[in-house]
């Protein structure tokens, strides 16, 4: 296990690399988003770019809509309805997958764009087929938000289509924020199947695994989880892409926007971090953040410190202090929400988190049980939280 140099992400995240110089290729990419690199990104240029694909797409009917912005009750989607329909003059479509375990502060901000001035599709899925992907996802690849990651990359395509609004923009650019895959990822500005097979978190699964005789749970019945055929998106001419991409992101700058229009966070720090900001709209992405953690050694704290490095808020020193602090965390409001709305025990639910928990990473009890804290938080063992400490120490390799 080694971490970075420049922020404390460890090189357990999938696809994360390190340079001659232990530092991630995730930092690097932050360098040429702020022009610290000698490749810089030219910003300009992007929203040139950006203008351009607009001015393409937007309707002189105005009896049609220009783009569809896939939202949720979290700032990132509000600042995007703020800038394609305040600062550029998009007529917009919203469309709202709903979340797993909606919270009252979701739902409020969900509210709160509304009456920004836009129309809103509500998709209620089944929750009988929900439910039981949810269920599935958690007991095959430790991921209970698994059909959630599928339903907000495909059925806002799928009213693309059937509404015949080409333009699809999404917020914040994977591969420019958290670096990229491949060279080719890296200046990948496009959504489309291959990139939510490939890098959308699905983790191997896909929709029509998820057909089940014995509950009757047909294909018919997960057609909303499959990607519209290449022929429908052809005829429409889908084009799916990021804002981040062409602008850079600043989550600072962003969040004094929407809170100026009416945006809230929650009144206390979200359970398993320091901000009151991230995943506020959904109790279950906590859960999903925990698994993350059991996983790989680095939760949702790590990934806002890290975020707050590159954007120059904290240093490393403080970075440090905080995840001592903070991460790995048992969520303990989450799990019992979970628990009570899935039909799980406690001891079921950890036992199932257990079994996709990494042993190299956590300390054991001598009959092979995960030691625990009082509070049920695991113990990341001690000598790769002196590495997170001191990432020199993480490449004295043997």
């Amino acid at each position: 296990m080694r971490y970075c140099k420049k922020c404390i992400m460890p090189d357990t995240k999938p696809d994360l690399t390190f340079d001659e110089e232990g530092i991630c290729n995730a930092c690097r990419s932050s360098e040429r988003k702020y022009a610290q690199h000698k490749d810089p990104i030219d910003w300009n240029a992007r929203k040139k770019e950006f203008e351009a694909l607009i001015k393409k797409f937007k309707n002189d009917d105005p009896l049609t809509y220009d783009c569809i912005i896939p939202v949720s009750g979290g700032k990132d989607s509000m600042f995007l309805v703020y800038a394609l329909k305040e600062v550029y003059k998009m007529r917009p479509l919203c469309v709202l997958f709903e979340p797993t375990l909606p919270t009252k502060t979701g739902r409020k901000n969900i509210d709160v764009m509304n009456r920004m001035g836009v129309d809103l599709i509500h998709f209620k899925r089944n929750p009988l087929v929900y439910d039981y992907m949810v269920k599935e996802g958690l007991r095959r690849v430790g991921d209970n938000d698994w059909p959630n990651h599928i339903g907000i990359f495909t059925v806002p395509i799928h009213f693309a289509v059937k509404f015949n609004v080409p333009l699809v923009i999404w917020g914040e650019c994977p591969q420019t924020e958290y670096g990229g895959y491949t060279k080719e990822a890296r200046s990948a500005h496009v959504l489309d199947q291959r990139w939510l097979y490939d890098y959308g978190g699905l983790i191997g699964n896909r929709p029509e695994d998820m057909v089940c005789e014995d509950l009757n749970i047909t294909l018919s019945d997960l057609k909303p989880y499959i990607y519209p055929s290449k022929e429908d998106l052809e005829r429409v001419g889908v084009t799916s892409v990021w804002y981040g991409y062409y602008f850079p992101w600043n989550v600072p700058e962003q969040l004094r926007i929407v809170k100026e229009r009416g945006w809230v966070s929650r009144i206390d720090r979200v359970e398993v971090t320091y901000e009151d900001y991230e995943n506020i709209d959904c109790y279950s992405m906590t859960i999903h953040d925990y698994l993350k953690f059991v996983k790989y050694g680095f939760g949702r704290a790590t990934d806002d410190l890290v975020r707050d490095i590159r954007n120059g808020i904290i240093d490393r020193e403080e970075a440090v202090r905080l995840a001592d602090r903070y991460e790995g965390k048992y969520p303990l409001e989450a799990a019992r929400r979970f628990c009570r709305r899935f039909g799980y025990t406690r001891e079921e639910f950890d036992e199932i988190c257990d079994s996709f928990t990494n042993r190299v990473l956590f300390e054991t009890e001598k009959d092979g049980t995960f030691k625990r804290d009082i509070d049920g938080s695991l113990i990341l063992k001690k000598k790769y939280v002196e590495m997170r400490r001191d990432p020199t120490k993480s490449t004295k390799r043997k």
